[in-house]
């Protein structure tokens, strides 16, 4: 294995990190908190989630999508500060904190480990990555060896683990002090608000299942996509790569990653793993539609080039479309999916019919407006029609 793909497998094991904090704080409220509230948990941690992605794109990702910009980015100061008072305010409450302190907390912090964390992919800072990936993991798996033994605490080291996890990534600063504000605020809208769209799909199904069918198909709905994200970040390396480096061989790279994390997640599965972890929170009918949801993520990989060769050629206003266009049909799909079936699992094979469908219209505008992406799928008798002598 070359460095450079042993720096690529590092930052993309680092990765998990970000899918081990909501993986253990569903695990230790499962244990401590009573049903209820693990209902609102599940929804806290999806608007989280939602949140995250905004404020990403809005300081991240538009100045990827903006050619002329400086790349060289650093977290901002305002969300550090954000984070620590996030963690803050869950570590001097109760064990299980009143649900608007869920909330605050859960946006906070997981708003300050995704932007770290794609900072750092852009960055290629995989050192550091892996240093504030081990600490988040090691204070996590600390959090749900409390709850196992009904320890007051387990919340608290949970957030204190999150809290340290980013500092560790906001140093070093730079000489000049960065607000974070886009180069470019017009495509930065274009892209928070492609990003808002699309985002507003999990928490919108997720608040339809919770008063649908409850707070314990909530729950499930909510480890299903927690376990899946274990793939989430081989999806979002190879995405902020390609937006960043438009480098073609990393995505072999990262489908054979995404193969093998497949397999973990299942092999975890079979060895009880997920049980052990999840507690009450697990049941083996989720089998089902942990593996739908597997292949949803698995569909995603299809888009995700002519996507990112749209943003680096600046064509946010496209880009925008198609995603509304996107979302529309992730929740026309979803509630039809969910009101036919009566199931939450039926909404994850809703996804995958969506992203199938919304292939091929990402593909023929990246075939239109990126001239690298033509050239890139182009097959060879097309490019040599018309030549003299080649038929």
């Amino acid at each position: 294995m070359t460095a450079k793909h042993l720096q690529a497998a590092t930052q993309i094991v680092a990765g998990l990190a970000l899918n081990v904090f909501p993986a253990i704080f569903i695990a230790v409220f499962a244990r401590v908190a009573p049903i209820e509230q693990q209902g609102q948990l599940a929804v806290s941690l999806t608007v989280g989630t939602y949140v995250a992605q905004l404020l990403s794109a809005f300081v991240v990702e538009s100045r990827l999508a903006t050619p002329e910009a400086d790349h060289d980015l650093f977290m901002p100061w305002w969300m550090a500060l954000l984070s620590v008072v996030s963690g803050v305010l869950l570590i001097v409450s109760p064990t299980v904190p009143p649900t608007p302190i869920i909330l605050i907390g859960v946006l906070g912090l997981s708003s300050g480990l995704l932007m770290a964390r794609t900072i750092g992919v852009v960055r290629g800072r995989w050192k550091l990555e892996s240093a504030a990936a081990f600490l988040l993991v090691g204070g996590c798996l600390a959090a749900l060896l409390l709850a196992v033994f009904d320890n007051p605490n387990c919340v608290r080291v949970l957030a204190a683990s999150a809290v340290v996890a980013i500092l560790v990534r906001y140093w070093p600063r730079p000489a000049h002090r960065d607000t974070g504000m886009p180069p470019d605020l017009r495509r930065a809208a274009w892209v928070t608000g492609e990003t808002a769209t699309v985002g507003s799909v999990q928490p919108t199904l997720q608040a339809f299942i919770l008063v649908l069918l409850g707070p314990a198909a909530s729950v499930g709905f909510r480890v299903i996509s927690t376990i899946s994200g274990v793939l989430e970040p081989i999806l979002a390396y190879g995405r902020v790569r390609q937006l960043a480096h438009g480098h073609r061989g990393e995505v072999a790279h990262v489908a054979l990653i995404f193969v093998l994390g497949t397999a973990a997640i299942f092999v975890a599965a079979y060895l009880g793993l997920w049980s052990m972890i999840f507690g009450p929170a697990w049941s083996s009918t989720l089998l089902p539609g942990l593996a739908i949801a597997c292949l949803w993520k698995a569909t995603m990989l299809f888009s995700t080039i002519p996507f990112a060769a749209l943003r680096r050629v600046g064509q946010t206003r496209q880009v925008f479309w198609l995603r509304a266009a996107n979302t529309a049909l992730y929740v026309a799909l979803g509630l039809g999916f969910l009101f036919a079936f009566d199931s939450g699992v039926a909404v994850f094979l809703s996804f995958v019919v969506t992203e199938v469908i919304m292939f091929v219209p990402y593909h023929l505008a990246a075939r239109k407006y990126s001239p690298d992406y033509r050239a890139s799928t182009t097959v060879r008798g097309d490019r040599t029609a018309g030549e003299p002598g080649k038929e």
